[in-house]
């Protein structure tokens, strides 16, 4: 790794290139720069950064990123496998000292689980109750015209319900510094997702209903939409500079200036 690190230095010394202009460029925070020519990737939060940073990298300096990463494989490959080892030996030390506060944590999950389904179920049934308010026709109180009054009533009330047939709602599950998830409550059978760069730029790997969709880094100006059966799990790089909107309901801006997983699901 320390190798590849020193390749992409010398392609920034080359071109003339500081950290500061590179960060500018790419939308990396310089400490994950400094990692990648230092080889310490351990010092990026997760694999998937780690690439998506290099490629950035890459196509700043003017380096072919798809031939860069396909020679420098065999490191990934390495690092995947020992964090796997790593994940086998901590979930051995962590049988052995099971205790009181892993069976209570066990047991607050389905607790916290039956909580979520009621108001999820509670939701549901408030947005049903409000389509079959709004569909109930206005009763005629008058003679005077009246087939063309009822005619008038049986409009209005099929307006009223097209209307709001495609209500979503969007309800925030959890957030932290590198997650954020929200659940959608509707009755569609899909879903349409947008992405929008109203800021400068921002790296993406994007995967809808279990398959990868698409990787890669958008522009200001510059939108992708997807559609959606069951969920959406969203990585960027650049959070700040991205509005995402689901059915049409905006997502609240997420304002951390480092990669965050945004997973949105029904």
């Amino acid at each position: 790794m320390k190798e590849l690190g020193e390749f992409l230095k010398n392609e920034r010394l080359k071109k003339g290139i500081t950290l500061d202009e590179l960060q500018e460029i790419t939308k990396v925070r310089i400490k994950y720069l400094k990692a990648i020519e230092d080889g310490n990737l351990d010092d990026i939060p997760a694999l998937v950064y780690a690439k998506g940073f290099i490629k950035s990298y890459a196509e700043a300096v003017g380096v072919d990123a798809n031939e860069l990463l396909s020679k420098y494989n065999y490191l990934f490959e390495e690092k995947e496998e020992a964090n796997k080892i790593e994940d086998v030996s901590t979930y051995q030390k962590a049988e052995k000292n099971f205790d009181t506060a892993v069976f209570l944590r066990k047991l607050i999950k389905p607790i916290i689980g039956i909580i979520i389904v009621g108001i999820l179920c509670y939701g549901i049934y408030y947005i049903v109750a409000q389509i079959n308010k709004a569909v109930t026709p206005v009763p005629n109180t008058t003679q005077t015209n009246k087939s063309n009054k009822n005619n008038s009533n049986k409009t209005t009330a099929n307006s009223v319900y097209n209307q709001n047939d495609f209500i979503t709602a969007l309800q925030l599950v959890s957030s932290t510094k590198k997650d954020v998830e929200y659940k959608i409550i509707t009755a569609n059978k899909t879903n349409k997702v947008d992405i929008f760069i109203p800021g400068q730029q921002c790296w993406f790997s994007i995967k809808a209903d279990g398959a990868n969709v698409y990787e890669g880094t958008l522009y200001n100006g510059m939108s992708k939409s997807f559609n959606i059966k069951n969920n959406i799990e969203i990585l960027m790089g650049n959070p700040p500079d991205v509005k995402i909107t689901v059915d049409g309901q905006d997502i609240q801006k997420i304002s951390i200036p480092a990669p965050v997983t945004l997973k949105i699901h029904r």
